[in-house]
């Protein structure tokens, strides 16, 4: 037994210092194309000036309204009720897996805590965002927020792209069109009908292809 646990302590290791070691690698490519992508963004931004939007989530009425005034006086967002193709960035009240979340993770969005507003406000201007990234609660959020930042053109993720096809039940909650999308996504196939389904799955938080022997279809 004490073998055992040894051995399953050496794995869960491993498998931290890989995570670590994918966020270090392409950091330093971040790093390297920082200049480089500086300089381009300002030739693009004279050409054509993209709206960024910011989506809340998990957040109380009082921290909204600090939020939205906030982003009044600096600018630089459009306020969305949903994660879509123009959202940069999440602002999580509270650490909780909702579906936006799941939905800014798919997108390499940067999903962050309500501290980055306050120290915002408290600088008089939009800081870094990193030191507010939620890496803690949700490990995959810097390795899909660098792999969008390094992708050329639109951002596709190939986490479940080696999966079988997927069936999402009709009935599910969060609802199918959401949950496909994530799937859709992740680079993952979606099935209409259960027949031609394989495997199930709910969750990327994890930037990893978990086990699926905890996971069953409900009949």
């Amino acid at each position: 037994a004490f073998f055992e646990n040894e051995m399953e302590s050496s794995k869960k290791s491993t498998e931290r210092t890989k995570a670590l070691d994918t966020v270090d690698g392409l950091s330093d490519i971040f790093h390297k194309q920082r200049n480089k992508g500086t300089l381009e963004s300002r030739k693009t931004d004279k050409t054509k000036k993209t709206t960024r939007s910011l989506v809340m989530t998990s957040m109380p009425s009082e921290k909204q309204n600090t939020l939205i005034q906030v982003v009044k006086k600096f600018g630089g967002f459009v306020f969305t009720d949903h994660v879509c193709d123009t959202t940069t960035h999440v602002i999580a009240g509270n650490p909780r897996r909702t579906l936006n979340i799941l939905l800014g993770l798919a997108r390499g969005c940067w999903v962050l805590s309500f501290d980055w507003v306050l120290w915002s406000l408290e600088c008089g201007h939009w800081i870094p965002e990193e030191p507010y990234e939620l890496s803690d609660h949700f490990p995959g959020a810097p390795i899909y927020r660098l792999q969008r930042h390094l992708s050329a053109g639109e951002y596709q993720q190939e986490l479940l792209a080696t999966l079988p096809t997927m069936f999402i039940s009709q009935h599910s909650q969060p609802p199918c069109d959401k949950l496909s999308e994530i799937v859709q996504l992740c680079g993952g196939r979606v099935s209409k009908t259960l027949r031609q389904a394989k495997i199930c799955i709910d969750s990327v938080t994890q930037h990893k292809v978990l086990p699926l022997e905890n996971y069953f279809l409900v009949k």
